[in-house]
């Protein structure tokens, strides 16, 4: 049954008086052939409906969708400009109607591939929520989206398919931005992803995002993809134990292959990588330009350029990088395949900590984008046929490979 955003509301025992419209409820429930007022499942409304009813619950309240009676087919984006308070969350979650545990409702729009087509808005009002059990299918431009500035908010164990992104922050009209103070993704995975997995920018911090994983979608031309993306002044923000893998743009012979595992801009400030790991990338897995960035324990495998560090004041920390892949045509994007690659601009510094370097073709270990700037390394152990510093041996050896780097060599054969 297709639903949308403004339902006809049938019999309503607990808000049914003429005179009570407005009391608060703590429960609402959601059933995917919903016509009631929401307050019992025997009067469950629709999902669509949750955008009005949602105004009159109480802090602390829930709404429980039926994760056991089919699946939502939307039309139109549900908003929601109301939230519950600090300790006092509301909480917005599938479930099974029989039993109450957890379930994941499946959602299902209808604009794949395209930036509009939005399910859950965040507007204005709609701070101190808990979002989770959902899977969502043929979703355009974020299964969440933030329009306008909120705090908050949690979203946890979803799944996605077919998705231009999962998460969106974008601010609505009127709205001069829609950042967000103190908000968490936790164990959202799935595959198909268009664009990217999130985009959190505007003056958004605080953040947690974890054990969360994304599969992109290679796409031919069109706009860069990004697992990850932080943009503007986004700041004190945690990825742990997050895998973007297969993010790829596929262009002409004669144009840039872009397309990254996580990035980050240079506005950016305190933003952590913790056992990350990026995959078949087109260009960056770990494409940062941000300033005292740290990368630990994380994994670059199968992209153009594993790390791709811009930033100063930056440090890799028991990091691995493993076959960069080089899928373009190197003559012609005017790059090259390597397992670290330093922008060295304004004199900036990237300390390597422990890096544990492996390929079966001796590809270059470290090239640099400019002649200033340094990297150090205390330890890296190097699984290759051979030591390679590629086209900038000359400039490591003389003065942007410092320290004393400690090489534990276990060479591959030739």
């Amino acid at each position: 049954m297709r639903i949308s955003r403004r339902s006809v509301l049938a019999a309503v025992p607990l808000m049914g008086c003429a005179g009570e419209a407005s009391a608060q409820v703590n429960v609402i429930h959601v059933t995917p052939g919903g016509e009631g007022d929401g307050s019992s499942w025997q009067y469950a409304a629709s999902l669509s409906a949750v955008a009005d009813l949602i105004d009159n619950l109480e802090p602390g309240g829930n709404v429980l969708v039926a994760a056991d009676r089919g699946e939502y087919a939307l039309t139109e984006m549900i908003e929601i400009g109301h939230g519950g308070r600090a300790s006092q969350e509301i909480s917005i979650r599938g479930v099974n109607s029989a039993t109450g545990e957890p379930k994941q409702a499946l959602v299902r729009g209808a604009q794949a591939g395209s930036e509009g087509g939005e399910v859950f808005k965040l507007l204005r009002g709609a701070s101190h929520i808990k979002f989770s059990h959902f899977d969502f299918r043929d979703v355009g431009n974020g299964a969440f989206r933030v329009a306008a500035p909120v705090s908050n908010i949690t979203i946890e164990d979803c799944a996605f398919e077919n998705v231009y992104r999962f998460f969106e922050n974008s601010a609505g009209d009127n709205e001069g931005h829609a950042s967000l103070d103190g908000f968490v993704l936790r164990r959202c995975r799935g595959s198909r992803v268009e664009r990217g997995f999130l985009r959190i920018r505007y003056n958004s911090r605080n953040g947690l995002i974890e054990d969360c994983a994304a599969e992109g979608l290679p796409i031919q031309g069109g706009r860069i993809p990004v697992g990850c993306a932080l943009e503007d002044r986004a700041n004190n923000i945690t990825y742990r134990r997050c895998l973007m893998t297969g993010f790829q743009q596929f262009r002409g012979a004669d144009e840039y292959w872009n397309g990254d595992g996580f990035s980050d801009e240079p506005d950016n400030a305190n933003i952590r990588y913790e056992a990350c790991e990026a995959r078949a990338s087109t260009d960056g897995g770990f494409d940062c330009k941000s300033r005292g960035l740290v990368l630990a324990d994380c994994i670059a495998e199968d992209n153009k350029r594993n790390f791709r560090i811009w930033g100063n004041h930056v440090t890799l920390t028991n990091c691995v990088s493993r076959n960069p892949n080089f899928r373009g045509r190197e003559a012609n994007e005017n790059a090259t395949s390597c397992h670290v690659w330093v922008d060295g601009e304004a004199g900036g510094d990237v300390q390597i900590i422990n890096l544990t370097v492996e390929d079966r073709d001796a590809t270059p270990i470290i090239e640099f984008g400019n002649d200033t700037g340094a990297v150090k390394i205390r330890g890296i152990t190097i699984n290759t046929p051979r030591v390679n510093w590629g086209s900038d041996e000359d400039r490591v050896r003389a003065s942007m490979l410092v320290g004393e780097p400690q090489f534990h060599e276990v060479m591959a054969n030739d």
